[in-house]
């Protein structure tokens, strides 16, 4: 079932550079929504803040409104790791966490789902990372 997201008077900072100035939207359940801008206007930055990615940079803060069918994502109670669940992000680029290693990295998803067995994660890691072998051929001439 898709969510509806209603933004209200947002202003995204990193430290006292605002980033992201008095944004309000509402995006419908089941709809496709673009961002389209030039480079640094504060795309990825919003979209950031609807999973609170961009709490893991110092200094990132938010002021105003970000609701999820009705939840307030930035309440007290409501916990970051629970919203990073239900609202995915999928970059462009490799942007992995600087304090992890790259194995922690890949791992991440699994183990915030509780898997513990270091074999598992290992072999699922090592799938994730490894050169394609099967149905990759190279033309040449």
């Amino acid at each position: 079932m898709g969510k509806r997201i209603d933004v209200k008077d947002l202003n995204v900072y990193y430290g006292a550079f605002k980033a992201v100035e008095d944004v309000t939207m509402t995006i419908e359940p089941r709809s496709v929504t673009a961002f389209i801008g030039p480079s640094g206007c504060g795309k990825s930055t919003f979209l950031r803040t609807l999973n609170r990615m961009h709490e893991v940079i110092p200094g990132g803060r938010v002021e105003g409104h970000v609701s999820l069918d009705d939840q307030d994502l930035y309440a007290g109670e409501v916990d970051p790791v629970a919203v990073r669940r239900t609202v995915g992000m999928v970059f462009q680029r490799p942007n992995p966490f600087p304090t992890m290693s790259i194995f922690d990295n890949v791992a991440a998803g699994l183990r915030l789902n509780g898997v513990r067995d270091k074999s598992r994660l290992k072999d699922a890691v090592e799938g994730c990372c490894a050169a394609p072998t099967s149905g990759t051929r190279s033309r040449t001439g």
